[in-house]
């Protein structure tokens, strides 16, 4: 494992996790809680989160013209990489999807990127346990016109969420639950 992804494990395991007993939104319960947002809002988290998804994006060569999704869990991930990619000099746009449709205004479902239709787009999430929110994202990105180019979670809980959303979109995690939970 690469120093900067050891250090963002560090941080989440130290940040984020808790173990216990849990209820998770799904209704399954769990031996451990993750509440990654502590590790997403963090400076250095936040920082080496942006880091590390555009170090994948180039390395899996995605061709993106702005990356984002379903609101509270993405946006501080989309925004991260937002940062970093302009500080690399490779600016990505973020987004937001709402939950629901705004019912005034501009009545939008996505906020802060007005792309063209055919405009490709990457979806984000920092934890994956069934997959909803990223689907739920995409599904919102496409019915805009948008093109889904790939998916990305910070931790994959690995309880089937990813193969659901890769049946339908590339998916990358930056860690699974294993090696998350790996000597804990």
């Amino acid at each position: 494992m690469d120093e900067q992804l050891l250090e963002l494990r560090d941080i989440i395991r130290r940040k984020s996790l808790r173990v216990g007993e849990f209820t998770l939104s799904s209704g399954k319960k769990s031996s451990y809680y993750l509440d990654c947002r502590m590790t997403t809002l963090d400076p250095r988290g936040a920082l080496l989160i942006g880091r590390l998804i555009l170090q994948n994006i180039q390395k899996h060569n995605l061709q993106a013209d702005a990356i984002g999704g379903l609101t509270m869990g993405a946006d501080p991930i989309a925004t991260a990489v937002t940062v970093v990619s302009a500080l690399e000099g490779k600016p990505l746009p973020a987004f937001i999807v709402r939950k629901e449709t705004k019912g005034h205004g501009t009545q939008r479902c996505i906020e802060g990127y007005d792309g063209r239709p055919g405009s490709r787009v990457i979806v984000v999430d920092d934890v994956c346990t069934t997959g909803d929110s990223i689907l739920k994202a995409a599904e919102k990105a496409e019915q805009a016109g948008y093109h889904v180019v790939a998916t990305f979670c910070v931790v994959d809980r690995e309880e089937g969420g990813t193969e659901i959303i890769a049946q339908k979109y590339p998916f990358y995690s930056l860690l699974t639950a294993k090696e998350l939970l790996k000597d804990v």
